[in-house]
């Protein structure tokens, strides 16, 4: 039996290795994919001229306030 667990393990592993290879590939097509999208908008001038937009007064702080109180008797 431990010959066969030693060659099930060896199995696992090489199936595990070609998943995360595989997701990585993908991974990677699909960020090439994104920064060439990027790149060709660019070159058609789609990121020019856009208007900075000012953060709004009051949200850098907690938006609610976080403190607790106990039950009211």
């Amino acid at each position: 039996m431990g010959k066969a667990a030693k060659e099930h393990r060896k199995k696992v592993q090489a199936r595990n290795s070609r998943i995360k290879q595989q997701k990585e590939k993908v991974q990677k097509m699909q960020k090439d994919f994104i920064m060439n999208l990027i790149k060709q908008e660019q070159e058609k001038g789609m990121f020019e001229n856009n208007p900075n937009v000012a953060p709004m007064p009051g949200l850098n702080g907690p938006a609610v306030d976080s403190t607790i109180e106990g039950p009211s008797i």
